[in-house]
């Protein structure tokens, strides 16, 4: 075997090995802060159960002379407090400025929080913090620079984190072949994505998870099975733009499930939504770039041993155990629908 497929299959089963067998347990630690009434805050928490029970973080509400009327210190999955605090300060700066805070007893592993506050006015604010952050500040409201860099990094990690929208994109890059029918192609993903993720955020249609995230894993095989015939004369390799505009229809169905963890704020949704899906897009083109970048230094490692590289060979090659992985998560997401 050559050199620079050796250095291809390796790259691959490496990849692949970090890969999760559950491609979305990127749930965020999930707050509520309802404003019940006159100096009075009650805060509920979720927590995804992928922490062990004994690093699971406490939660309060500090700052503004705050006070826990009801409620226990103990850390669970789910739980919450009523306190009685000042009333929201504007000023992020100011000490009294009311917070959350979270201890995690050995440190965060990888969770960001979410945080969703709403006044006493009927008014709705996200927070979207990342894993680093412990003290979380609560304006009194949602502000267009803030929501941008929020929710652009959220895009960003919802994509990087996305391991079956990542290999459905590895694909298209097979297929599409030279960088700018990949550009086009991502390009078409991302329109097609772009207007059912709009529906589920916006106009409240959507298709339950249980449904899409099995075809989604499918459509991975579908396209690994291209890939692997190397027939170079269907549909998916005549117009690989339009075919991925078709599934970016249903990816973008998975995406929904996503914002709708996060959740959007009630002054910017257009403007959040937009972002999120520029922060996805961001996500892709990285991985565009990075996917090229990996062949043009195998290709290269290559040269300088003076060894032929050829490209036409490496598809076949790394599309297998993508295949293989993907039809595991067929497999399992669909007897999920019967667990």
């Amino acid at each position: 075997m050559r050199f620079w497929q050796i250095f291809w299959l390796s790259v691959t089963f490496v990849v692949l090995a970090y890969v999760p067998a559950h491609a979305h347990e990127g749930r965020p630690l999930y707050i509520e802060i309802t404003e019940t009434g006159e100096q009075r805050f009650q805060l509920r928490w979720k927590i995804p159960p992928v922490i062990a029970d004994n690093q699971l973080p406490i939660i309060r509400l500090t700052g503004a002379d705050c006070q826990i009327e009801a409620g226990t210190e103990r850390a669970q999955l789910m739980g919450g407090h009523l306190y009685r605090c000042k009333a929201i300060s504007a000023d992020t700066e100011n000490k009294q400025a009311l917070q959350v805070e979270l201890y995690y007893p050995g440190g965060n592993p990888v969770l960001s929080t979410l945080v969703m506050l709403r006044t006493a006015a009927g008014t709705e604010h996200s927070i979207i913090a990342g894993p680093d952050e412990t003290k979380i500040s609560l304006p009194r409201a949602d502000k267009f620079w803030a929501v941008a860099a929020q929710y652009s990094i959220a895009g960003l990690d919802h994509i990087k984190g996305g391991y079956d929208h990542l290999l459905f994109v590895f694909c298209l890059i097979l297929i599409a072949g030279t960088m700018q029918r990949v550009l086009i192609t991502v390009t078409g993903f991302t329109l097609g994505h772009s207007l059912t993720l709009g529906l589920s955020a916006l106009g409240s249609w959507s298709l339950p998870p249980p449904f899409v995230e099995p075809l989604i894993a499918f459509s991975i095989v579908m396209l690994a099975a291209e890939v692997a015939r190397k027939s170079g004369t269907s549909l998916v390799y005549r117009r690989p733009a339009l075919v991925a505009s078709g599934f970016g229809l249903l990816h973008g169905f998975g995406f929904g499930g996503a914002l709708a963890d996060i959740g959007l704020p009630e002054n910017l949704q257009l403007q959040a939504l937009g972002f999120f899906n520029i922060g996805v897009e961001i996500g892709q083109v990285l991985f565009v770039l990075m996917v090229y970048g990996l062949y043009r230094l195998g290709t290269g490692l290559s040269r300088t041993i003076n060894i032929t590289a050829n490209p036409l060979t490496l598809a076949p090659m790394v599309i297998y155990p993508v295949g293989v992985i993907a039809a595991f998560w067929t497999f399992e997401r669909t007897l999920s629908i019967w667990a």
